[in-house]
């Protein structure tokens, strides 16, 4: 229970760092690149989004679940869900390039999405899942801000006009294999590897099992990658590029919802093993404050937010303050 403030703090702080600096790379390369690069940026991106998705198969949150719940022994349980999940990525790399080549024609699309594909190996080999269901959230939050640092370092460094848009792509994918070494490297130093117990892999057993974890999250990330898929497509890459710097806005707004959580999770959690109406009354005055807090917060950004988003993304942006206006109900209710 000592340990559980100290966890709190760090995923805290690595939440609040993973977006700001993800806030501070988007907000360089939208004024190198310009609203119509962005907008690319952002189809390749919502391209990755689903292939990962797919690709992992609800296996992390399954991983999480079975090491909080010690079903496995640790050494097994990486080796199956590492396996599975490189092999899934082989084959979702694959068809999903197979696909970009045949369906999209623009030249700048289809190289740039195909590049951020590439994040799927690193990306099935992510330990991330193990280290939170071991609770050791400091190694969880220092892979996290490490993997997003490397990536913004990478991209200061290599775009400085638009011919450089292929080196965000690299820099993502780059970022991503940092992250995954430096799990690995804290994995060996914490498990004695000569001890495993080595068993069959099982992988339609583990399948079957992470399937409906896998499920929800491609649902979820259907609803939300959407927009940036229909807009590529349907409409053109600068519109796309002027609704996803507003939806990076929002996204760095939504630290409050982490904020909230880590302040009020654990009361409202303690208050349940004294009684329901115990409980009842802390969710009560939590959602007062909660719902005060977040409806604040919107006011002030969408009384500032048509002003301040050319401001700090340039001035290609401007329409970009209205679609901020309009997602601050998502920031609300998702809050």
């Amino acid at each position: 229970m000592k340990s559980l403030p100290i966890n709190a703090l760090a995923i805290g702080v690595s939440d609040i760092g993973v977006r700001l600096f993800s806030f501070i790379a988007v907000t360089y390369l939208a004024r190198v690149l310009g609203p119509a690069n962005i907008g690319v940026l952002a189809v390749g991106m919502a391209i990755l989004t689903y292939a990962t998705v797919i690709s992992n198969m609800g296996l992390p949150i399954l991983g999480v679940r079975s090491v909080a719940t010690k079903t496995d022994p640790i050494q097994n349980l990486v080796r199956k869900i590492c396996t599975a999940q490189f092999l899934f990525s082989i084959i979702i790399f694959i068809v999903g390039t197979g696909i970009i080549l045949f369906w999209i024609e623009e030249w700048n699309i289809r190289t740039v999405t195909i590049i951020y594909l590439i994040t799927l190996f690193p990306s099935a080999l992510m330990l991330e899942w193990l280290f939170q269901g071991l609770n050791k959230m400091k190694t969880l939050a220092m892979g996290q801000i490490l993997g997003m640092t490397v990536y913004l370092l990478f991209v200061i460094g290599k775009v400085s006009n638009t011919d450089d848009i292929y080196w965000v792509p690299i820099a993502w994918c780059f970022g991503f294999l940092i992250k995954t070494i430096y799990y690995w490297t804290s994995y060996k130093k914490l498990m004695n590897r000569g001890n495993a117990n080595k068993q069959p892999l099982h992988f339609f057993d583990i399948i079957k099992q992470g399937a409906p974890f896998g499920i929800a999250s491609l649902i979820s990330q259907i609803v939300i990658q959407f927009p940036f898929i229909y807009l590529g497509f349907i409409d053109t890459t600068e519109n796309t590029g002027l609704y996803s710097v507003a939806f990076r806005v929002v996204v760095l707004m939504l630290v409050v919802d982490r904020v909230f959580y880590t302040i009020f999770f654990p009361a409202v959690s303690r208050s349940f093993k004294y009684s329901l109406e115990h409980l009842q009354e802390k969710i009560g005055w939590t959602l007062k404050i909660v719902i005060a807090g977040s409806l604040y917060i919107a006011m002030l950004a969408l009384i500032a937010g048509r002003d301040l988003l050319p401001v700090i993304f340039g001035s290609e942006f401007y329409d970009s303050g209205f679609i901020f206006q309009a997602l601050l109900g998502y920031f609300v209710l998702t809050v």
